[in-house]
């Protein structure tokens, strides 16, 4: 895959994404600024073994800022655990469950493993990824 533009991304709404990575990261703030105020600042603060804990601590704050789909105009990468790039021909349908309840987003590979699932409520522009969605790959009218 070469390097193309992102068409729109989509992701938990900001006020979510920012609440939770904030979440994730007081702990670390809290423990800096204790041992600052305890010790004073000294480069006993940059010991692998006083950071390696806080980076750990922060990967969270990373998966939630980043998790999300992005839309390519040959493709689409899914941001979960790890990015991967799917091109729209690799996509067997999709299917949006519009009850009430439910509001989920599911899509499919070729063979037939779900690559993707998410509530609608946790992706911003859902009518933009659908659209993109509506164009590329077939529609499935009620999952199996």
């Amino acid at each position: 895959m070469k390097h193309e533009p992102v068409l729109s991304r989509h992701r938990l709404p900001r006020i979510y994404r920012v609440s939770l990575a904030a979440l994730w990261l007081t702990p670390i703030v809290i423990f800096v600024l204790v041992s600052i105020f305890q010790w004073g600042f000294s480069l006993t603060l940059l010991d692998p073994r006083f950071v390696l804990p806080l980076a750990l601590m922060a990967v969270p704050a990373i998966y939630v800022w980043h998790e999300g789909v992005d839309v390519l105009p040959s493709g689409i990468i899914r941001r979960i655990h790890l990015p991967r790039y799917y091109a729209y021909d690799s996509l067997e349908t999709w299917y949006f469950d519009r009850r009430a309840d439910r509001h989920i987003l599911t899509i499919w590979d070729a063979q037939n493993c779900k690559i993707f699932e998410c509530r609608a409520g946790h992706l911003t522009d859902l009518p933009d990824l659908l659209d993109a969605l509506k164009t590329h790959v077939r529609y499935r009218h009620w999952p199996n």
